[in-house]
């Protein structure tokens, strides 16, 4: 039940940090199945625009900083409690999200990047062994790395 809200509550982060080209749903709330289909499109095919990073706002780049710290925290502190580095993430995830004020282009940009990170912290979240949460932790480092890459 309480990944159910979780899930429910990223996706309605999501939503209200669309870009304005992007159509409403009237979906139910029960159906966050539906809206993350519609939303998946959005989430392939992350590349440089036209060869120069995107352009990043100065909360998204503040928060993806965040997110970075949580990451490096849980690797020098060697938890082993990765549910509460999971949490941490989702927390960070959830705030990016709210606080994000980005549209167009760069905004479509952000979210292709963003989706899939916000699917490892879910798997994270999963995880049921600390080696399996180790590679998934590493698998978040290096996407979160790639925010550098693509934007600035």
């Amino acid at each position: 039940m309480k990944q159910l809200f979780l899930v429910l509550l990223s996706t309605g982060m999501l939503l209200a940090c669309r870009s304005a080209n992007d159509p409403i749903e009237d979906a139910p709330a029960d159906s966050a199945t539906k809206v993350q289909e519609s939303h998946a499109e959005h989430t392939e095919g992350l590349a440089l625009n036209n060869g120069a990073q995107w352009q990043a706002d100065s909360t998204t780049r503040v928060n993806v900083t965040l997110l970075q710290r949580t990451i490096a925290d849980a690797r020098t502190a060697k938890t082993t409690n990765y549910l509460q580095t999971a949490a941490a993430l989702q927390e960070g995830l959830n705030k990016m999200v709210k606080e994000c004020t980005m549209q167009g282009p760069d905004h479509d940009a952000l979210h292709k990047w963003l989706q899939p990170l916000m699917e490892k912290v879910k798997t994270l979240k999963q995880a049921d062994s600390a080696e399996k949460a180790a590679a998934i932790l590493a698998d978040i480092e290096k996407h979160l790395d790639l925010f550098t890459q693509y934007f600035k």
